[in-house]
């Protein structure tokens, strides 16, 4: 009877393994399409953008235009077919801006003397902000990483990255 007992037992642990296994290569699978860096397709030049979605489910965001530039910094969760980026809050000074809000010119951005700075009262630099990612959501559409539009006042401003970067 003992051995029976602990033959059950030896059996349900290595089966139970090999489930995990599986679904961990399932996972990896999912989650590998998603994994490289991607470059913003939409707007022309001189603006660039760059999304580096990483293994170890964090994400970088750097993106810049003439003297402008903005980075973050996150982590993501796969959830169905959808990539859910959320960023980290900064440990250095910066201006901190929504991503996918960009709707007003630089003029009307810099108009705005209430803008949220990371840090209360530091010396921020005024060309160079933090973008939040709060539960950004983005699917694959072909081999093209499109951004679910969250911010209905921007109307017609859409985002798209590719996995090769375009030519100027």
């Amino acid at each position: 009877m003992k051995n029976y007992i602990i033959t059950f037992f030896l059996i349900t642990i290595i089966s139970s393994g090999c489930d995990k296994s599986r679904t961990s290569k399932i996972e990896e699978k999912n989650t590998s399409k998603y994994v490289k860096i991607w470059f913003d397709t939409i707007r022309t030049y001189p603006y660039i953008a760059e999304l580096k979605i990483k293994k170890n489910n964090t994400f970088e965001f750097f993106s810049g235009a003439c003297t402008y530039r903005s980075i973050s910094k996150g982590t993501w969760i796969i959830k169905n077919d959808t990539i859910i980026l959320n960023s980290s809050q900064p440990k250095d000074c910066f201006y901190m801006c929504e991503y996918g809000t960009i709707c007003k010119t630089v003029e009307e951005i810099n108009k705005r003397r209430d803008r949220k700075k990371s840090i209360k009262d530091c010396n921020a630099d005024i060309e160079f902000e933090y973008e939040l990612f709060s539960n950004e959501k983005f699917y694959l559409k072909n081999d093209t990483l499109v951004h679910v539009r969250q911010n209905k006042q921007c109307a017609g401003l859409e985002f798209a990255y590719a996995s090769k970067q375009k030519k100027d």
